[in-house]
């Protein structure tokens, strides 16, 4: 006969409870402490409240099932088949009609519903978180460690309690809240250890966040696990006289948190899931006593593997025996080259390995980067890929790198190349995105390693120091343009010099100042000027190509006028001076005899004007003869135009 108890319904009803109020506790502590971790333990703990609501329903159609078929064995001692009785047997079938159709329909839906809101809320943050390098420190992490650690110890307690209360008649359905309740001590305990780290200044850029995901990852692996649950329980085989196990009961968690063990765990899991009593094998026995000897020794190899370090042919190291910095016989430090060294297993010995015959580098004006922290370096401070060129070409208008920052540049007017108007009242400043490599390599490896928490962080600082001071007398224009490689040896200089005397045990090799440009806002408006520079440019060579061209023909054009204006005036003064020196001998020959000549000059006349001209010699004194000549040109001769007298004398 079924249990009519109602302890498992005030247990389901207290778990709930607790889960509400550990959520609430748990959202309270991570505002509180700033704690992302805290994160995946209060969503555990809403999960709890949401299964031990789970476990109420059935409790309840369970005792409501339960006390009808008790009645109805009560109704049966007491009276005959009657009416009153077939009510009552109907009363049964509509109870356990209920409880089935809750098992049947409700709890998959609500299992596959609870599944997919963790699987979801689990990628949601994973993608939020995955795109953030750090999250802030707790203010008093001690305190909020010792909270957290409290907090995990009593859901621990609670979930211990309610997987051992499971195994009592009819409270099966505990086992998963407390199961649940166990996850959610875990990463209450987990957000206590991130504290303590965050307190001793521990991995304090990366801890918070990676452990965040770690419990994220659970989450979703669990919310997998609960949707592919409900497809599992269609084609398990099941064994006659099974005992019901409830479907959102996760068998991950049944592993750790059920008492009886590991070992016993699994055989109970493979016994459920294939049908039969796989746990009886020979072969799984055998596995049963051998596998845990097995797993110590492969933890302890593992473990003595830490005694064997190798060093690349690019690092140097330094070795620690319980916390102190191995010494040689001088008392200096022991700097370890490449090769293969041994020493005592982890934690009591220690080898620190450090890229020193590596060029490392470092982005002066960018933040961001997947492996590194909140200053954008990695381990040994190398850039990752995301603080790479976003592409091959760089445009002012479009961003070089992820994470740019933009500093303040002074204007000069007077070493500016552009004539500007500066208002009264404006302040002579600009913007420059800055996005600088700086590249260096480890010059005093005990200075490196030991006087600064983050070598590499401190250099990124004294760097933008600099890059700041530089930019805060340089000109807008000239940093852009005429000064920018003076610029890059100036700032180099000053790098080198800070980290010198702040002893961080390194030597700057390079920095690069391609990465200087406008604002990206303004980046079409500076690429107009300079296109309008580029076409000033333009005009003007190709004015010097049209003066280089027109200027050998001006020489040439005037050279000819000067020659022949010199030609003229040659020609004017000895025609002048013979003309005079004619005149005078005509004069002499006129005074002589005048008629001669006239007629001699009027000979002279027809002889060399009108050598051309046809004239017509008319040798009559009549003077009442007319004489008519034709003076037309003819075309062709006519036949009374032929001579014959020649002819005639021929023949």
């Amino acid at each position: 006969m079924a249990d009519t108890s109602k302890t498992p319904a005030r247990l389901s009803l207290a778990g709930s409870v607790i889960g509400l109020a550990f959520l609430v506790l748990g959202y309270l502590l991570a505002k509180a402490a700033r704690g992302t971790v805290m994160v995946p333990a209060y969503l555990s703990s809403g999960v709890v409240m949401l299964l031990s609501l789970l476990a109420y329903g059935r409790a309840t159609f369970a005792r409501r099932q339960a006390a009808e078929e008790e009645q109805v064995a009560e109704y049966r001692r007491t009276h005959a088949s009657t009416e009153l009785f077939e009510d009552a047997d109907e009363a049964v079938r509509m109870a356990a009609r209920a409880n089935v159709h809750y098992v049947k329909y409700f709890v998959p839906l609500f299992t596959i519903a609870l599944g997919l809101a963790v699987m979801v809320a689990g990628v949601l943050l994973w993608r939020r978180w995955g795109s953030q390098d750090a999250f802030p420190v707790a203010q008093n992490p001690l305190s909020m460690a010792a909270l957290s650690a409290i907090l995990g110890l009593f859901a621990a307690v609670c979930g211990s309690y309610y997987v051992g209360v499971s195994r009592e008649p009819g409270c099966r359905w505990l086992r998963p809240p407390g199961a649940w309740m166990f996850l959610s001590g875990g990463l209450f305990v987990l957000s206590g250890a991130v504290m303590l780290c965050e307190h001793f200044r521990k991995w304090v850029d990366v801890v918070d966040h990676r452990a965040a995901l770690v419990g994220i990852a659970l989450l979703v692996a669990l919310g997998v696990e609960l949707v592919l649950s409900f497809v599992i329980e269609f084609y398990r085989p099941r064994m006659p006289g099974e005992s019901e196990r409830p479907l959102p009961e996760s068998r991950i968690l049944a592993l750790f948190t059920e008492p009886g063990g590991v070992a016993r765990n699994v055989a109970a899991s493979l016994d459920y899931q294939f049908g039969f009593q796989v746990s009886e094998v020979w072969f799984y026995r055998f596995l049963e006593r051998a596998v845990v000897p097995f797993a110590v020794v492969m933890v302890a190899l593992l473990w003595l593997l830490s005694c064997v370090v190798t060093l690349e042919p690019y690092e140097n190291g330094i070795r620690e025996h319980f916390g102190a910095v191995a010494k040689d016989g001088n008392g200096e430090v022991r700097i370890l080259g490449p090769g293969f060294y041994l020493k005592l297993p982890w934690p009591f010995a220690t080898i620190h390995k450090f890229p020193v015959e590596q060029v490392q580098s470092l982005i002066v004006g960018q933040t961001g980067g997947d492996e590194a922290g909140e200053d954008g370096i990695g381990e040994y401070g190398e850039t990752t890929e995301e603080s790479e060129y976003l592409d091959d070409v760089i445009l002012w208008s479009k961003r070089h790198r992820v994470g740019e920052l933009q500093f303040v540049v002074a204007n000069d007017p007077r070493r500016s190349t552009v004539d500007t108007k500066v208002d009264q009242g404006t302040i002579p400043v600009s913007f420059l995105a800055v996005s600088i490599p700086v590249y260096f390599r480890v010059s005093n490896l005990y200075d490196y390693a030991y006087r600064h928490r983050n070598a590499a962080a401190a250099l990124k600082s004294l760097a933008t120091r600099e890059v700041v001071r530089y930019l805060a007398q340089a000109d807008f224009s000239s940093a852009l343009g005429a000064e920018r490689a003076v610029a890059g040896e100036v700032i180099a200089r000053r790098i080198d010099a800070s980290a010198k005397r702040h002893r961080l045990g390194v030597e700057i090799v390079f920095i690069g100042m391609q990465g200087i440009h406008p604002p990206v806002e303004t980046g079409d408006a500076f690429d107009a000027v300079v296109g309008a520079r580029e076409e000033m440019e333009e005009k003007i060579l190709d004015s010097r190509a049209y003066a280089t061209k027109k200027q050998p023909e001006a020489d040439g054009e005037r050279e000819r006028l000067l020659n022949e204006a010199e030609a003229y005036r040659q020609e004017r003064g000895q025609v002048s001076a013979a003309e005079a020196q004619r005149f005078r001998k005509q004069l002499l020959a006129y005074q002589a005899s005048p008629k001669l000549f006239v007629l001699n000059s009027f000979l002279d006349v027809l002889e060399n004007e009108g050598s051309t001209v046809r004239k017509y010699v008319v040798g009559t004194s009549q003077a009442s003869e007319v004489l008519i000549l034709d003076l037309q040109e003819k075309l062709r001769p006519d036949l009374l135009d032929v001579d014959t007298t020649k002819r005639s004398e021929d023949e």
